[in-house]
């Protein structure tokens, strides 16, 4: 058995969120030279609405890790991973397989937030032709759960920093309440993160508690009330408000038409389902 492979392994299953709970198993099933194998854990995440409300339950999260050892050698690898999310008061789960290499090493915390329909940001690192890694960008990640491909899968969005996706623009576009540096600075870094946001805003001249995620791709965020129902952006910014706010479009889209036109010139490039020259930043886990 390849000592140090398998502890490059343990790693890496330590990295990605499952820390030491699949180490016997893994060793047991590399020591018996099986060729393929997958190992399973469940995992439980609280959301934001459940810490408020206990009663709506978690939500539970099976995860199938599939290794291959190579063939010209003692080594295995770790290639992709499926995700089954059950969200809690959902009666059908949802399920993704992200592959290690094109998915940039997407962790089960994010993988989690991902399936729960939130944007985040992360770094990556592209690469040079020789395969080296140069430079270091910011990039916002969705899945567009709305859809599947030919495998099955939600495609994942990437809107890299030529997207000119500002957050900080993006929140002071809406009317929150009270909401004071301090508070945005907390709020741009939870939402980064890829969590639900809480704050209270004005709609219909009424000020209520409200959710918000990042949405990189509408260049604005998503709103939704206490029971997670979405506010729709027309509500938000009544119609009388939007001769004198050209930056808001109709239905869910939160910018001028102009910058529409343009991010469907930019979108090929800022997010495609696969870029080759990626490798991720290693990081934190769990905020």
């Amino acid at each position: 058995m390849n000592e140090q492979n398998l502890e490059y392994l343990k790693k890496s299953l330590n990295y990605l969120g499952f820390g030491t709970k699949l180490n016997d198993v893994l060793e047991s099933a590399i020591s018996r030279e099986i060729p393929a194998f997958t190992l399973g854990v469940n995992q439980s995440y609280t959301s934001a609405q459940a810490k408020k409300g206990p009663v709506i339950g978690s939500d539970q999260m099976r995860v199938m890790l599939n290794f291959n050892r190579s063939k010209q050698s003692d080594m295995y690898f770790l290639n992709d991973y499926e995700v089954t999310l059950l969200k809690a008061g959902n009666a059908l789960p949802i399920k993704q397989v992200f592959d290690l290499e094109r998915d940039n090493r997407i962790t089960a915390l994010q993988a989690y937030k991902l399936l729960s329909g939130n944007a985040l940001e992360r770094d990556v690192y592209t690469k040079s032709e020789n395969g080296e890694a140069t430079e270091n960008k910011k990039v916002w990640f969705k899945l567009n759960l709305d859809v599947q491909d030919a495998y099955g899968n939600h495609p994942l969005k990437k809107f890299y920093p030529e997207f000119k996706f500002d957050l900080s623009e993006a929140i002071d576009k809406y009317p929150f309440k009270g909401l004071t540096e301090l508070g945005k600075e907390g709020m741009m870094k939870v939402l980064k993160n890829g969590n639900l946001a809480q704050a209270d805003m004005l709609v219909g001249k009424k000020s209520i508690p409200v959710f918000v995620t990042a949405n990189p791709q509408f260049k604005g965020l998503e709103v939704y009330d206490k029971s997670m129902v979405v506010i729709r952006q027309d509500d938000i910014f009544p119609k009388q408000e939007k001769v004198q706010r050209n930056d808001v479009s109709e239905g869910q889209s939160t910018f001028r038409e102009s910058d529409l036109s343009a991010a469907k010139t930019e979108e090929r490039f800022p997010w495609e389902n696969q870029q080759d020259g990626e490798i991720s930043q290693s990081g934190e886990i769990g905020r």
